[in-house]
């Protein structure tokens, strides 16, 4: 069941081949107004393999004109050593 269009529940882990196959789940899940940034951080680690996880950000835009800000609808971490993902927010 998805909610807002995005296609997994919080906290939910599950197996994904490449990023390129977690983001494209992304896109065709059409999320409304949605910007996906990818970013990598050396200080967060998987505990399992100890690789550099890679977040994904699932951003919307919010409002209009002056007022418009964007909101993170989903965070997303995934490790390339293990293929595994988690949708945390």
């Amino acid at each position: 069941m998805a909610f807002s269009g995005i296609p997994h529940l919080p906290f939910q882990e599950f197996t994904v081949s490449s990023l390129e196959a977690l983001l494209s789940i992304l896109k065709k899940a059409r999320i409304k107004d949605a910007e996906i940034e990818v970013s990598t951080s050396e200080d967060s680690q998987h505990t399992t393999c100890s690789k550099p996880m890679i977040h994904v950000l699932v951003m919307t835009a919010k409002g209009e004109g002056a007022g418009e800000h964007k909101d993170l609808a989903a965070l997303y971490q995934y490790c390339p050593g293990c293929g595994s993902a988690v949708r945390v927010l």
